[in-house]
């Protein structure tokens, strides 16, 4: 039995060894179609993935709208733009000896443009302080290549020192860049504006501003103004104009006393926001455009929403009916009934204004500015170009006041109505005279105005013979 089994394991095993090739070479052809086939599948979904994936891309560019596209180019310059402006930020604050330390650069939380926004720490007094940066505008005819221009702008701002101005803490320059640093104090409590709209000082301009804001009491409105008034009125007196840059975010709110700042961006050449709305009313110069721009902060507070125009109406005061004095004191500088804008003196010494105490002014009462001859001459230097343009827009209101003289500093007739509602009373005035007819002129008439009017009315044209040449000649 055990030989029987020898012999079939024997039989077998050479079996297997004679048919060996035979058996191992289809198996391996086997696998490696298997294996081919399997490599040739992922290539070939690997290769329709790559191309789906172009397609989608494609096919997204393509549908994307020229607004989105508009959008995304000025995102990437916006981004370009900071990343330069904090580039030379630290290159300012290296320079200066480590007077400065970056704490945090901020977005974009006012609305001029080509500004950034840093929130530095001050080394030497251990509190944070906001820094600006500011490229100079092209129409401005300072020069900060010049050491004296820029060594007399800064002792001229470290003169101005009043309780309700914000001080100026350093002034320098970046000549290479054209670059004006500005470092002033940083109030948590942010501007008027922040106050008004209930929002927080950090946040993007375009967000905390977006929803409508909320009024202020009537105690608050003539304390904030009485504040804003007596610092604007410093600065007047000492021969600074403000020119349209009262308004609420230049307010800011610094140990609850309301502190005018921006008032250097008259000498630096900035526009203010709210110019073209007071250039319309303008007729006698800077002063009327200081008690204009106040006019529409009183308003601002009252109503909780800017002011867009200077000749406000009856939609405009709907807003401010809860507060019958602010309309007073509104119809007081927009339509006074002597015909011309009230000066800063006179909406002081108002009713309005009249009983309220400035206690931080009674006790540290400002001296006057002793500006030096170069601080002056710089002063009417920065106003030569925008002068030359008042004198042609203040003559151009000076015309039209001649053709009609109650034009600028009436009450409307459908504000009339509005305001004799209330229970106080009403500034009366003379209603405008209609506007006179138009004035057809005559022109002799030509050979075809006669002929286009012989066709109207009808009449018989004269035959003509017609010399036709247009035959070739044999």
């Amino acid at each position: 039995m055990e030989d029987t089994t020898n012999l079939t394991e024997t039989s077998t095993g050479s079996w297997i060894a004679s048919n060996y090739v035979y058996i191992v070479v289809p198996i391996g052809a086997v696998i490696f179609i298997i294996l081919c086939l399997v490599t040739l599948w992922i290539i070939r979904k690997c290769i329709r993935k790559y191309r789906q994936r172009d397609y989608d891309y494609s096919a997204l560019e393509d549908e994307m709208g020229l607004s989105e596209k508009l959008r995304l180019e000025r995102q990437m310059q916006l981004d370009a733009r900071r990343e330069s402006a904090l580039l030379n930020c630290q290159f300012y604050m290296r320079s200066i000896s480590g007077q400065y330390a970056m704490q945090e650069h901020l977005y974009d939380i006012g609305s001029r443009l080509n500004r950034n926004w840093f929130l530095v720490h001050d080394i030497r007094h251990k509190r944070l302080k906001l820094m600006t940066l500011t490229i100079k505008p092209a129409s401005s005819d300072i020069s900060l290549n010049n050491k004296s221009t820029r060594k007399t702008l800064k002792e001229m701002f470290k003169l101005i020192q009043h309780p309700y101005l914000l001080p100026v803490d350093n002034l320098d320059f970046i000549p290479e860049q054209d670059l004006v640093v500005l470092v002033q104090y940083f109030s948590f409590k942010g501007s008027l504006k922040d106050i008004i709209y209930k929002s927080k000082p950090k946040t993007l301009y375009d967000q905390k501003y977006s929803l409508p804001g909320q009024g202020l009491y009537l105690q608050q409105i003539q304390l904030y103004g009485k504040q804003v008034l007596e610092g604007l009125s410093y600065l007047v007196d000492n021969g600074f104009h403000v020119q349209g840059h009262v308004q609420s975010g230049n307010v800011i709110m610094y140990d609850d006393v309301c502190r005018l700042s921006g008032y250097e961006n008259t000498i630096f050449g900035y526009p203010a926001k709210q110019i073209h709305s007071i250039k319309r009313r303008v007729t006698r110069g800077k002063d009327e455009e200081d008690v204009l721009g106040f006019g529409m902060l009183l308003y601002e507070m009252c109503a909780g929403c800017e002011l867009d125009t200077c000749n406000p109406n009856d939609s405009h005061f709907q807003r401010c009916q809860h507060l019958p004095e602010v309309i007073q004191i509104l119809e007081y500088i927009f339509y006074n009934p002597k015909g011309k804008t009230p000066t800063l003196s006179q909406v002081k010494n108002h009713e309005f204004f009249r009983d309220i105490r400035l206690v931080d002014l009674q006790k540290n009462r400002p001296l006057p500015m002793q500006l030096t001859s170069s601080m002056k001459t710089l002063i009417k230097q920065s106003n030569s170009k925008r002068k030359g343009i008042k004198l042609k827009r203040s003559e151009d209101g000076r015309m039209r006041a001649s053709s009609n003289p109650d034009k600028s500093s009436t009450t409307p007739p459908h504000l009339a109505d509005f305001t004799k509602s209330l229970p106080a009373p009403h500034i009366g005035s003379p209603k405008l005279p209609p506007p006179p007819k138009p004035v057809h002129v005559q022109t002799p008439p030509t050979e075809r105005t006669s002929l286009l009017r012989a066709i109207e009315r009808g009449a018989t044209l004269k035959r003509t013979v017609t010399d036709d040449r247009s035959t070739p000649k044999m």
